[in-house]
Order: C-alpha cells, then sequence, then structure tokens
C-alpha cells in the first residue's frame, strides 16, 4: 500500500527530543550518523564523511555543531545524548578515524553528505542522506541502492538476491513480517544489482530475518522518528485554519480538542497518551526557560561560539535601568536561557532548534504573570504545534526558504498559542498567526559562521516578545485581512521568485558585511583540528 505521510506533531513540528542546538545542523546529523552506523555488519573503525566542496555545510562545517552530530550518530548517540559534544573526544577513545572531506565530484543534492564506512570485521558500506530541516532526514542511497526513506518506519534492505528467487524471497518476507509489512520495493544499482526494500510497522526480530534472508545480505534499519508511519494512519484532518475550526464546529469539540483529533488521526495514539507526550514537552522547555535560574547564572560557562547573554541581561536588570515592561523583561529572562543551550538541559524544537523553548518563554511568562492554569499552557502547546503542522503542510519551515521559515513560523505559533492562553477563539488564534507571519515575510537565514549566534537571536528574541503583542491585536478584534495559509503560501512563493541565495546561504543577510568575513575565519581557525583523526 502507499504510505499516507503529512506533518505530524512530534515528527515535524515539536521534535525531536534533542540536546541544544540545531534541530538540522545538529539532531538531524546525529540521526543519518545513526543510520549510517547500522549500514555496517561490525562495529565501525572508520568513516570519510564527503560534501560538495562549496556548499554552505561544507565551508560553515561546525557553526551549527554539524561535526559533533555526525560523529555521535556514528557512536550511535540519540539527539538527546549530551555525550554529542564530545563527539570528537569518545570517537577519538573509540578508535575510530575520520576524516571530513570534500567530494570529488559534487552530488546532485547539495546538503547531503555521503558517508564511507569500515568496520572492524573489514566490511564496508556507503550511505547518502541528508537532513532536511526540523530533525527529519532523508536516507538517499545504502550501498548505491536509490531507497529515498525517511526514518518513519523501521526497515529491512536485503540484497544480493538471484533475479530468479525475487519472488520466493519477496514471498517469505511478506510471511515473516505480516501486518507489520507496510511497503515493499524493488530498487536497482546502477550496476544493476537488485534489492528489496522493506518498510515495516515494527523492529522485526534478528533472529527471524536472519532464518528468512539466510540465502542474502540484509540490513536491519531503525525507526528514528516517534511516530512510526502504519497502515492506521488516516488523511490529514485539516489543511487550513478554517477547516480546524469547522473539524471542532461539526464533531462539537473545541478548537484544542480538534488539534488533538489531527494528531490521533496522524499517529494513532489514544488521547491520553497525545496529552502525555505534551506534558514531558511543556517539563521539558519548563526546565529549558528557567536552566539559568535553577543552575545559577555564575554556574553556566560561556564558550567560544556562544557567550551567554542571559548573564549580561542579568546583570542590567539588576541595575533598574531597564526601559522595558515587568512582561516583556519576563520572557526576555526565559528567552536568554533558552539561548544559552546549556549542555545536559534538553531541548524541543518548534520549528527551529531552540523555537520551542522561544515560543515557551512567552507561554510560560504571560501563565506566570496571569496565573493561567497548566491545562490550559498545555492546550496552548497543542494549537501552536497545530500551527506548526499547517505551516509544514504549505512550506518548508526551514531556513531554506530564509528565517520567516524558522523565527517567523516560531512567532505565528507563539502568537497563537498565546492567543488561546488568554481566552481567544480559534478566529483570533487564525489572526494572530497571521499578522505575526506577515511582519517575518522576506527575511534570511544568515546566521554568521562564528557570529557568536547572530543575527538568530535578534530574530528568536523577537519571535518571543512580540508574540502577546499579536494576540492583543487579535484580540482587540483586529482583522489581518489574509488567512495564516495564504501568508505561508505567499512566502513560500516568495522563495521560489527570489533569486537563489537570496533568502539564505553565506552572500545575503549580514553575512555580506566584513565582519562576518572575520568571523567566518575564525570558525575555520577553530575547527581546523577537529576535521581529522588517524584512529589508532
Amino acid at each position: 500500500m502507499a504510505k499516507i505521510f503529512y506533518p505530524d506533531f512530534f515528527n515535524d513540528v515539536f521534535g525531536p527530543i534533542m540536546q541544544p542546538g540545531s534541530s538540522s545542523n545538529f539532531a538531524g546529523m546525529s540521526r543519518i550518523g545513526r543510520i549510517a552506523r547500522h549500514t555496517l555488519r561490525s562495529e565501525p573503525v572508520s568513516v570519510q564523511f564527503e560534501f560538495n566542496k562549496n556548499s554552505r555545510l561544507f565551508t560553515e562545517l561546525g557553526n551549527m555543531m554539524e561535526d559533533r552530530g555526525l560523529l555521535g550518530g556514528i557512536l550511535d548517540f540519540a539527539p538527546d545524548d549530551a555525550r554529542l559534544f564530545d563527539a570528537h573526544e569518545h570517537a577519538k577513545k573509540a578508535e575510530i578515524a575520520y576524516s571530513f572531506i570534500p567530494r570529488p565530484a559534487d552530488a546532485k543534492h547539495e546538503c547531503s553528505v555521503t558517508f564511507k564506512l569500515t568496520g572492524k570485521d573489514g566490511d564496508s558500506a556507503t550511505l547518502c542522506a541528508e537532513s532536511i530541516g526540523g530533525g527529519m532526514v532523508m536516507t538517499y542511497e545504502i550501498l548505491g541502492f536509490p531507497i529515498n526513506w525517511q526514518s518513519d518506519t523501521f526497515a529491512v534492505l536485503a540484497f544480493g538476491i538471484d533475479s530468479k528467487m525475487d519472488s520466493s524471497l519477496k514471498e517469505r518476507a511478506a510471511s515473516l513480517f505480516g501486518s507489520t509489512l507496510l511497503q515493499v520495493k524493488e530498487v536497482c544499482r546502477s550496476d544493476g544489482f537488485k534489492a528489496w526494500f522493506f518498510e515495516l510497522e515494527e523492529n522485526p526480530y534478528v533472529q527471524s530475518v536472519k532464518k528468512i534472508f539466510k540465502d542474502v545480505e540484509f540490513r536491519i534499519l531503525p525507526a528514528l522518528l516517534p511516530v512510526v508511519t502504519r497502515r492506521s494512519k488516516k488523511p490529514q484532518l485539516f489543511k487550513t485554519v478554517e477547516e480546524w475550526r469547522n473539524v471542532a464546529k461539526e464533531k462539537d469539540i473545541s478548537f484544542a480538542e480538534a488539534a488533538i483529533l489531527y494528531e490521533q488521526s496522524s499517529s494513532g495514539w489514544s488521547r491520553n497518551q497525545i496529552w502525555e507526550y505534551f506534558e514531558d514537552i511543556a517539563s521539558i522547555l519548563y526546565h529549558q526557560v528557567h536552566s539559568l535560574e535553577e543552575l545559577g547564572y555564575e554556574n553556566v560557562q560561556d564558550t567560544p561560539l556562544l557567550p551567554i547573554y542571559g548573564k549580561l541581561w542579568n546583570k542590567y536588570v539588576e541595575t533598574k535601568k531597564k526601559i522595558s515592561d515587568s512582561l516583556t523583561n519576563h520572557i526576555l529572562v526565559h528567552a536568554f536561557a533558552t539561548n544559552a543551550k546549556v549542555p545536559g538541559v534538553k531541548i524541543v524544537p518548534g520549528p527551529m532548534g531552540t523555537g520551542g523553548g522561544y515560543l515557551f518563554s512567552a507561554l510560560d511568562a504571560v501563565r506566570e504573570e496571569r496565573n493561567i492554569s497548566h491545562e490550559r499552557l498545555v492546550e496552548s502547546l497543542i494549537v501552536a504545534a497545530a500551527l506548526g503542522a499547517l505551516a509544514f503542510t504549505h512550506t518548508n519551515a526551514s531556513g531554506t526558504i530564509g528565517c520567516a521559515g524558522e523565527s517567523g513560523v516560531c512567532s505565528a505559533m507563539a502568537s497563537g498559542s498565546v492567543t488561546w492562553l488568554c481566552g481567544g477563539d480559534g478566529m483570533q488564534v487564525e489572526n494572530a498567526a497571521s499578522m505575526a507571519l506577515q511582519a517575518s515575510i522576506g527575511i534570511p537565514c544568515d546566521p554568521i559562521p562564528g557570529g557568536l549566534e547572530f543575527p538568530c537571536l535578534t530574530r528568536t528574541v523577537r519571535a518571543a516578545v512580540t508574540a502577546p503583542l499579536y494576540a492583543d491585536m487579535a484580540l482587540a478584534g483586529i482583522n489581518p485581512l489574509v488567512p495564516y495559509h495564504e501568508v505561508l503560501l505567499a512566502m513560500d512563493a516568495h522563495y521560489k521568485n527570489s533569486a537563489p541565495g537570496l533568502l539564505n546561504g553565506p552572500l545575503c543577510g549580514v553575512n555580506c558585511t566584513p565582519t562576518a568575513g572575520k568571523c567566518r575565519m575564525f570558525l575555520q581557525e577553530l575547527m581546523a583540528s577537529k576535521l581529522q583523526n588517524q584512529g589508532k
């Protein structure tokens, strides 16, 4: 059967649960590293990471901890494993030889990574994969076989197959996997060599697979997304906020309950499972936005790539000279804790790596200022998730389309969810999200390599502190005219009609400045000694 695939709250929006950093460049890289590890029969002893020579991924390697994500994945560290921060040291202890180098010739997918691996038993493997935004990944090839797989299922790749036994092998596998078999396809390498790629709802038993595939080579691949695609997955419940409101009206349920129903249709989880997962997310985000207070400002260390700006803000507030009002200050205290990216303090993206924390900075500050119930807070996170799912439905909610795809979508999610938190209805939620997103169209994604989090900090803090503003405007009855999904479509069209590199890349926005060039040189010098290890 054909898989149903559309944005899910826990796969695409609030996910993955991870160590602080970029969901695409840190968590996503960890995920494709873990997939690469499973392409070997034995423990890895060497790995070569290859990139398109002039791709931003290679020229700015290390700026978003891509190197540590990739190495950590090879070591089988999940995105929430604090050991990722010391991946180079762990790889050296494991005596894994590694190098980060340009490809001999550019690959079709500019930001993909090609892995060339060797195991301790002398086996070897190759993989080509890409982190495609928000922690989501796409594996294009394993051992040269084109599989185009998003790690949303468990999988078995069986190869070394004689054409005469193709149908027999397929039948045996179908019998073994039974109702867990979701999809099977024949894949063919450029040399004509064939393989079968089986996608499953559940992790297969290794010994059973060995019995079925005793005549051929096989690799078992893990599902890395929290919500595994299943046969029972229903079509997308709604694609616009208007349709969302209509579902609530037709089912005679609240706007937030209709959002829960969306996730039930996608994941097949019960309402209680969904609510409990959001409770976990709320707990993680709470500790993230309070991390500097809980750990003590003086106990959190600056790094060469990230000063703890919260320390400066805390000292400034103590002078009693601050200009901003109490709510704005409350949000900023949380936002600077989010920006600190403290190793060991888990985060939940929404949509970019620290987006969930910035969104929650506004939600939690308003909740505390207004003494709003915890239940309403969790409902507001659910509303934010649905707004995020609609963003992923209509555009690529990532830096690929500019910072509007990251801080802009985060601003829309934050504004809409604060509106719900403060008693707004579905129409007011949409109006707040639309206004926030309208203000974001055209902003480039131009993080300065080695630029100490600028200009990202200015955009993400803006997303947090303006959420109450757009919520107030919506609650006041101001109508932004353009529905939320149309703004998303406009944002997507703006990206497609813009010259290449204008909204994302090393030559747009503030990256055009001489100072950005100096920062880039600083990063390259910092990374120079980390890109190669000889192993034993």
